[in-house]
């Protein structure tokens, strides 16, 4: 694939709210790229499940790879946080409509969430090798379902299913969403502005991570909302700073030096934060100023270095693309499998739960995402967005209405 034309040829509005097709497609490539390597090491960090790892954490080179699940969901917070500024500021900063994006932010992620809920409870039920008391069960679908799951956990570990111990993230994720909203939303006159605030609250939330990590148990602060939501702020950053520095007209040697640079920074950031106390202390800041970097300075480039062309191969896109499937049901199917194949080898046990997460992911791609997708492709959507959703909701009852008069005798 040749490098000046990297990623796909979708286009989306930047957060000045004018067209950048080029360097938006590009851009959105290499953000698909880095997430197909983030749930590949996603996956890996909860291999445990199906194989053995005293080797794994005996030999130092290797142990990296399968202990950088931390660092993986650093990447999904920020890519997160820049692609919720996009979707917020699509009109201008001046027009965002939170609202309209929030429901659509719901309507995007939570269909095959709620199946993988069902499904558990039908398994839950069904499944004589499933001890999860009922009781547990039911507040552990209802705080996923609510976006409180990582709430519950922190002082409900040994009740709560731990097959939804990784959903923590999208409460996290969902969490950090509606207080980045609800910011920019009232600074969205003041661009300048929100970004001495969007850095203010970066040094808060750093200083209090540190804090946490010297006062509490690990387990809490890597759940901890607080301790966890400074990567989407700082994706946020990157949005509403975009726009202003692309009026410095960088030189395109600083932009594909920093991509290049900060790209290859990705691997001994991985290995310095696969050690929790590492990765809490100045790992995250250290991986979401990279990432930053990485992902700002693509976006100023008119050509890319060869090794971001690299990242952006369709391969780790297509991965990336569908990382959110993956990232819902693997670790429920390793769990569920590892329960009936206690006399497996742990090579078969690997291969039968790889393949089976595929199967079921592509099956709720099909089935559920490409659905929830066109509903969001529906005319409909673009009026609401538009005009909001009591005005979108109140010209459809009127022209209801005006049929239904219409076709009475």
């Amino acid at each position: 694939m040749s490098s000046r034309t990297v990623g796909s040829t979708r286009s989306a509005p930047t957060g000045d709210g004018t067209a950048d097709g080029m360097n938006t497609s590009r851009r959105i490539a290499l953000i698909d790229g880095v997430r197909g390597v983030a749930i590949v090491l996603v996956v890996l960090s909860h291999g445990w499940v199906v194989w053995p790892i005293e080797r794994i954490d005996e030999t130092a080179w290797i142990r990296p790879l399968f202990r950088s699940g931390n660092f993986a969901v650093t990447v999904f917070l920020v890519a997160a946080g820049y692609l919720a500024y996009v979707s917020l500021a699509s009109r201008g900063s001046e027009h965002m409509r939170p609202g309209v994006t929030f429901v659509r932010r719901v309507l995007r992620v939570g269909p095959s969430l709620w199946v993988l809920l069902a499904a558990v409870l039908v398994v839950s039920t069904l499944d004589s090798t499933d001890k999860t008391a009922t009781g547990d069960n039911v507040d552990s679908v209802w705080h996923v379902l609510t976006y409180t799951w990582n709430w519950y956990v922190q002082g409900n570990l040994l009740t709560s299913r731990p097959d939804f111990g990784h959903l923590w993230y999208l409460s996290v994720d969902m969490q950090a969403f509606v207080i980045m909203a609800a910011v920019l939303y009232m600074m969205r006159r003041r661009p300048v502005g929100v970004l001495f605030v969007l850095g203010g609250l970066l040094l808060l939330l750093t200083w209090w991570r540190f804090h946490v990590t010297d006062t509490e148990f690990v387990f809490q602060v890597l759940v901890r909302t607080t301790a966890r939501m400074d990567p989407f702020v700082v994706g946020v950053m990157l949005g509403a700073a975009l726009p202003l520095v692309r009026r410095l007209d960088v030189p395109q040697w600083v932009a594909r030096w920093t991509a290049t640079a900060t790209l290859v920074a990705l691997v001994p950031l991985a290995y310095y934060c696969s050690r929790d106390e590492r990765f809490l202390a100045w790992g995250v800041t250290l991986l979401e100023v990279d990432l930053a970097l990485l992902f700002g300075a693509t976006a100023l480039l008119v050509e890319a270095p060869r090794p971001v062309a690299a990242m952006s191969v369709r391969p780790l896109a297509f991965l990336g693309r569908h990382s959110l499937l993956l990232y819902i049901w693997h670790y429920p199917v390793f769990t569920f499998l590892s329960r009936h194949t206690e006399d497996w080898g742990w090579l078969p046990r690997t291969v039968v739960a790889m393949l089976l997460t595929v199967v079921v992911s592509l099956l709720a791609h099909r089935l559920v995402e490409r659905r929830a997708t066109e509903l969001l492709r529906h005319p409909m959507w673009a009026e609401v967005q538009r005009d909001g959703i009591p005005s979108a909701l109140g010209t459809r009852a009127r022209e209801l209405a005006r049929t239904a008069r219409g076709v009475r005798p």
